[in-house]
């Protein structure tokens, strides 16, 4: 992901510049004061540092990162007194839109029908459930519909970027709501958008949610 991040930002003619990379071998440029955003998609145990280095130069932070365990959690909400920092499990617009969609079909089904999230990752994907399933799960029940964890299929086969498909299924009809992300430069693209917009933000500890908002504005 850093390297198709870098990638868009040497192809971006100086809108976006890269004055710092660092993976598990350490940091490889120095990343100096005026920093504007550090994009984090490590490691539960890699996020901390993310934090640390955005804390030390005043950046703000974008987290893609998932799996956040709440040790982690609790180290973004002490920082984000301090910086602006957004947390999104998932950087594709497709997915913004679809939890959008998912609160709205939970709010006018749950009552009649039951809902299943089946996520498809590619075999090096590690947590189950995805964090974008988990997303997509919240979204439902901030609409009104909870579900069980034992209705989220996980399923890790060949190189699929990602595929998540909600069914609501009644007793005579099935709906179904889905998203497939068919390449990963498209979490890179978002990623920049997410990031270009947190950096404008206040101090504080933001969601995908709150950089749609203001993206369905700038829409309408």
């Amino acid at each position: 992901m850093g390297q198709r991040i870098d990638r868009l930002c040497s192809a971006s003619s100086g809108q976006v510049e890269v004055v710092g990379r660092a993976d598990r071998s350490g940091l490889h440029d120095a990343c100096p004061a005026g920093t504007h955003v550090i994009i984090d998609f490590s490691s539960s145990d890699g996020t901390p540092e993310a934090t640390r280095r955005a804390r030390a130069v005043r950046a703000a932070l974008l987290v893609g990162t998932t799996g956040l365990t709440a040790a982690t959690n609790a180290v973004l909400r002490e920082a984000s007194v301090e910086i602006p920092i957004l947390v999104s499990p998932n950087t594709s617009l497709g997915v913004a839109v679809m939890r959008h969609l998912t609160t709205e079909a939970a709010r006018l089904l749950g009552g009649e029908f039951a809902l299943s999230i089946r996520e498809v990752h590619h075999t090096r994907k590690l947590d189950k459930p995805s964090g974008t399933a988990i997303a997509l799960a919240d979204a439902a029940a901030r609409g009104g519909q909870q579900i069980d964890a034992a209705r989220i299929e996980s399923v890790r086969e060949g190189d699929v970027v990602g595929d998540h498909a909600l069914v609501w299924d009644g007793s005579a009809e099935r709906i179904t709501l889905r998203h497939e992300a068919k390449d990963r430069d498209l979490f890179a693209q978002g990623a920049l958008a997410m990031a270009q917009w947190i950096c404008r933000q206040k101090a504080g500890l933001y969601t995908m949610d709150d950089w749609f908002a203001c993206w369905r504005k700038s829409r309408s």
